[in-house]
């Protein structure tokens, strides 16, 4: 009959599949999604207005 507390030999060779695999799905979705949102944000407006204040002459007493 086994202890309670045997619990034998630790484990020697730890698999890194489950992880690895976890971490790349998780980058992929990442990157599809910010692909996604990039094309949808893109309405074609490209053109950028800045406007100056201008000054007047009460701004110059």
């Amino acid at each position: 009959m086994r202890d309670r507390d045997d619990f034998g030999l630790p484990e020697q060779r730890a698999s890194t599949g489950l992880p690895l695999s976890v971490m790349l799905v998780s980058m992929l979705t990442i990157v599809v999604y910010l692909l996604v949102g990039g094309a949808f944000s893109n309405n074609g407006s490209g053109v950028v207005a800045v406007y100056v204040p201008q000054q007047t002459d009460a701004e110059h007493r």
